[in-house]
C-alpha cells in the first residue's frame, strides 16, 4: 500500500509546533494526525515507537510544555495514550528508566496551578502497567516513605497527593497479586480517590489533595454523600489521630472558631452517617493493601463477622467467663476459709461492667445456692453491683466498644486482676 505519510512530517512536527507555543491544540487536525499514526505503524512500527518516545517520556515527567493551559488541553494527552496503547504487550517497559518518583513530584506542581484532579496521571499509569511497565518498586516504596514522613515539613498539598497516589499504587504492585487483579484495584483506587485521599490525609498528619487550613475542613470534605458507604473508615482513622490533628488552642483563621470544636461537630454527623448508612466492603480488600496497620481493627469494628469467626468468638468469650466463674466460686470458699474477706469478694464483682457483674451474680447464685456463706453475703454483693449500675450510667458508644470492655475485663480477671489470689 502506498504511504502517503511521513512520521517527521505528519506525527512529529504538529506534536513539537504546538510544545513549543507556536500553534493551539484546535489548530492540528487530529483526524490527520491519527490516521497517519495508523498508517505508519503499520508500515514501520518501530521507526513510529522510536520518534514517540521522547514525548512518551515527557508526557510522564510532566513536562511544562503539556500544562501550557492548565489542564484545559486535553487532545495531546488523548492521543498519546491511545498511542502507547497500541505500542503492543511490553509497551511499558520503555519507561521503566524514568524515575517515577521525580514524575509525581512533577505531575503535583503542574496540577496545583489550577487544583485540578491527577485524572490523566491515573490514565497514563494504568494504561502502562497494563503494558508490563516495571521499575523497581521496593525503591520506589523506600523513597515515598522519606518523602511523606517529611510531609508536615515541606511541600504543598498537591505534591504531596500525588506521592500519596503513586503510594497506593505501590503497595498494590508489590503484592503478588495477578495482573489482572491489580489492574481491578488500581481502577478501583481510581474511582474512589477522593475519598482515599482523605485518609491519607489524616494518617500522615498531612492534608493532600485539598486546599484548606486544618483538619475539622478536612472532616468537613470527607462528610460528602459518597462519602457515605465508607464513612465507617474514616471515621475510625480520625477519631484514632483526633488530638493530634485537632491540638486544644488550634484557632481557625477563617471563623476566629476553635478547630478541636468544629472538628467535634463533624465527628458527631459521622456517627449519624454511619448508624444510618449501611456499609459498603467495596473498599475492604484494596484498603488491606494500602493502610495495612489500621485494617484490622476497622474490619473489626465495621463489618460484620462471619459464621466461623462468630462461632470462634463465642467459644473464647465462653471459656473465659467460665474460667472467671469458676476462680469466682473458688473465691468463696476462700471466704469461708478466712483467706479473703468479703469485702474483696464484692470488690471483685465491682471490676467488671455492670452487666457481666449481673450475669456472674446470676449464674453463682444457681450454683451455690445452698452455700451458706453465699447465702450471707450474696444480698451486699448485688446491692453493691446495682449501687454502682445506678451511679455510672455511663454513655457507652456502640455494640463493639461493649464487647470489647467485656473481653478486656474478663481477660482482666482471668489473668488474676481481681484484688486477690487466685490459683
Amino acid at each position: 500500500m502506498e504511504n502517503n505519510f511521513d512520521i517527521e512530517l505528519d506525527i512529529i512536527r504538529p506534536v513539537e509546533e504546538y510544545l513549543a507555543g507556536r500553534i493551539t491544540e484546535n489548530e492540528i487536525d487530529w483526524y490527520n494526525w491519527n490516521s497517519a499514526l495508523y498508517t505508519l505503524r503499520r508500515v514501520n512500527f518501530w521507526g513510529v515507537r522510536e520518534a514517540l518516545t521522547p514525548y512518551y517520556h515527557k508526557f510522564l515527567m510532566a513536562n511544562k510544555a503539556f500544562f501550557r493551559n492548565g489542564s484545559t488541553d486535553t487532545q495531546l494527552k488523548n492521543a498519546l495514550l491511545k498511542s502507547i496503547e497500541r505500542e503492543g504487550r511490553y509497551a511499558g517497559r520503555i519507561f521503566n528508566d524514568v524515575d517515577i518518583v521525580k514524575a509525581v513530584g512533577n505531575w503535583g506542581v503542574q496540577l496545583m496551578a489550577d487544583n485540578h484532579e491527577p485524572r490523566y496521571f491515573f490514565m497514563l499509569m494504568q494504561t502502562i502497567l497494563r503494558r508490563d511497565y516495571k521499575p523497581d518498586w521496593n525503591a520506589v516504596y523506600e523513597q515515598l516513605k522519606m518523602k511523606l514522613a517529611k510531609a508536615r515539613n515541606y511541600g504543598n498539598f498537591k505534591t504531596h497527593e500525588m506521592y500519596c497516589l503513586l503510594m497506593g499504587i505501590t503497595m498494590i504492585e508489590r503484592t503478588s497479586l495477578p495482573r489482572e487483579k491489580k489492574d481491578e484495584l488500581v481502577g478501583l483506587m481510581r474511582r474512589h480517590w477522593q475519598f482515599i485521599k482523605y485518609m491519607y490525609s489524616v494518617l500522615i498528619h498531612y492534608i493532600v489533595g485539598l486546599k484548606v487550613d486544618n483538619f475539622a475542613a478536612v472532616a468537613n470534605s470527607a462528610c460528602k454523600k459518597s462519602s457515605y458507604p465508607f464513612m465507617h473508615w474514616f471515621y475510625k482513622a480520625f477519631k484514632e489521630n483526633f488530638d493530634a490533628l485537632c491540638p486544644e488552642g488550634l484557632i481557625d483563621m477563617h471563623s476566629g472558631k476553635s478547630v478541636r470544636e468544629q472538628a467535634l461537630v463533624h465527628m458527631k454527623k459521622m456517627e449519624d452517617i454511619i448508624k444510618s448508612t449501611n456499609a459498603s466492603t467495596e473498599l475492604d480488600e484494596l484498603f488491606a493493601i494500602l493502610f495495612p496497620k489500621v485494617i484490622k481493627d476497622v474490619l473489626r469494628q465495621s463489618r460484620p463477622k462471619t459464621y466461623e469467626e462468630l462461632e470462634a468468638a463465642v467459644d473464647d468469650l465462653t471459656n473465659r467467663y467460665n474460667k472467671v466463674l469458676e476462680q469466682l466460686t473458688a473465691a468463696v470458699k476462700d471466704v469461708e476459709s478466712d483467706k479473703i474477706s468479703a469485702d474483696d469478694l464484692t470488690a471483685a464483682f465491682l471490676r467488671f461492667p455492670t452487666q457481666l457483674a449481673l450475669s456472674f451474680f446470676g449464674s453463682m447464685s444457681t450454683l451455690l445456692a445452698l452455700n451458706p456463706t453465699w447465702q450471707k453475703y450474696a444480698p451486699k454483693i448485688q446491692e453493691q453491683i446495682l449501687a454502682k449500675q445506678e451511679a455510672d450510667r455511663i454513655h457507652v458508644e456502640g455494640d463493639y466498644v461493649i464487647e470489647k470492655n467485656v473481653e478486656r475485663e474478663v481477660s482482666h480477671v482471668a489473668a488474676g486482676g481481681t484484688g486477690f489470689s487466685i490459683n
